[in-house]
């Protein structure tokens, strides 16, 4: 009985974790509590090998606020002109008006490693290293949702890698893969659409079969 109703509250929270834009400032947990929430859901998200090549830098407060007011800004503004800055603006306000921003690297000196131990795999482990940041991600994404905040993931990496590295010194190896914006959610989700579950999973045999 309590594996099946903790099987139902995980449920619960990835079922509810979805794309939130709306956010607000307003504080759910402490940041000493916040901070231990991501330590745990990165520490669990599995990994190929365990090599554990996940890495966070977790931005609060004005931290936070310079990265999606500042060094987004700059960076866009270097990249793409003053045009795009004008039209990325109203979006990146509303970045800038959550609580936090969660940004996942993966360490490629991990990986390489990998590859040197484990020829015959190379050409495996940067996808995998992929996949490892993916499950970091929706572990924490999934966690901030069942304390009750809501987030939204973003792809800025390209334009403000280097200029992160500097501002925070961050290790050349780690390579930003995502941002993950989180604050209080001000209005729930749009309506979401799901393809038919019998074109996505298909399953063979029964476990009731004996090989007799």
């Amino acid at each position: 009985m309590a594996s099946q109703q903790l099987a139902r509250q995980f449920l619960s929270a990835v079922t509810n974790r979805r794309t939130i834009y709306h956010l607000s400032k307003k504080q759910i947990l402490p940041d000493s509590e916040l901070v231990q929430l991501v330590q745990q859901a990165v520490r669990e998200a599995p990994s190929a090998f365990n090599v554990q090549s996940s890495r966070v830098v977790l931005l609060l407060g004005k931290e936070h606020d310079r990265y999606w007011k500042q060094t987004v800004v700059d960076a866009l503004r270097s990249a793409k002109g003053e045009k795009a800055v004008t039209a990325s603006e109203p979006k990146l306000q509303g970045f800038a008006a959550g609580a936090g921003t969660i940004l996942f690297f993966e360490d490629e000196n991990l990986i390489k490693q990998q590859q040197e131990t484990y020829p015959s795999y190379a050409v495996n482990f940067p996808v995998w290293s992929l996949h490892s940041s993916g499950m970091a991600q929706v572990y924490t994404w999934s966690l901030l949702e069942a304390e009750g905040y809501g987030a939204n993931l973003q792809h800025y990496g390209n334009l403000t890698a280097e200029m992160l590295k500097q501002q925070y010194n961050v290790p050349e190896s780690w390579r930003l893969q995502s941002e993950m914006v989180f604050g209080y959610p001000e209005s729930p989700a749009g309506e979401k659409e799901y393809m038919p579950d019998h074109e996505r999973v298909i399953a063979y045999g029964h476990s009731d079969e004996t090989n007799a």
